[in-house]
């Protein structure tokens, strides 16, 4: 993907606005790369800051506006905004920070589920003692924070997996992607999770 540094590059300045916006989106869907890194550094900052305004996470934020500009790139031989290239943008970008916060209560949801159930991390539940109340807690908050870190795609496997109680089959018909994605992409989700919760084992 493109580098995190944000600058602001201009558009063709021989164009009106509109009209650069056309040529722009052309460009893209003929594969010019050049084209795309000027879209991509002409927004970017400014989408980082909109979205942040909604996910209050500054890494976040700059998480999801790549993975809008990574979609853009993947489909663009179809990508053709037909309300312009900025409302397309800031639309897309919108409604990622939305699905975001959904995230954020489906993962809740998760993780209580989670703490009960172990979710098959292959770590004991907590021993029970007088801090077993601080030990699931804790358990639950690491858990969280690092469901929360996973990149969307795989964040997404996990949350259809566990909470969706989807098989890998529906899974990647969800997301338009391969079943053995689905499978690498939970394998490393299910790698990261227990390294990070390593240090909670009893």
């Amino acid at each position: 993907m493109l580098s995190r540094t944000r600058q602001v590059a201009t558009r063709p300045r021989s164009l009106a606005p509109d009209a650069a916006e056309r040529e722009w989106a052309a460009r893209v869907r003929l594969a010019d790369e050049s084209a795309f890194e000027s879209l991509f550094h002409t927004y970017y900052a400014r989408l980082c800051d909109f979205v942040e305004s909604y996910v209050r996470s500054p890494d976040l934020a700059e998480e999801l506006v790549q993975a809008v500009f990574l979609r853009i790139w993947e489909h663009r031989a179809v990508w053709e905004p037909t309300t312009g290239v900025r409302a397309y943008l800031f639309a897309a970008c919108r409604n990622h920070a939305l699905g975001a916060l959904k995230h954020e209560r489906v993962v809740a949801r998760v993780v209580r589920r989670a703490t009960r159930e172990e979710i098959a991390l292959g770590i004991a539940a907590p021993r029970m003692g007088p801090d077993e109340e601080l030990q699931a807690t804790e358990l639950a908050s690491v858990l969280s924070e690092a469901v929360h870190r996973l990149p969307e795609r795989r964040r997404s496997v996990v949350i259809l997996r566990w909470q969706q109680q989807m098989s890998y089959a529906e899974i990647a018909r969800v997301l338009g992607i391969s079943v053995k994605t689905v499978e690498a992409q939970m394998g490393r989700a299910l790698a990261f999770l227990r390294q990070q919760l390593a240090h909670l084992r009893p």
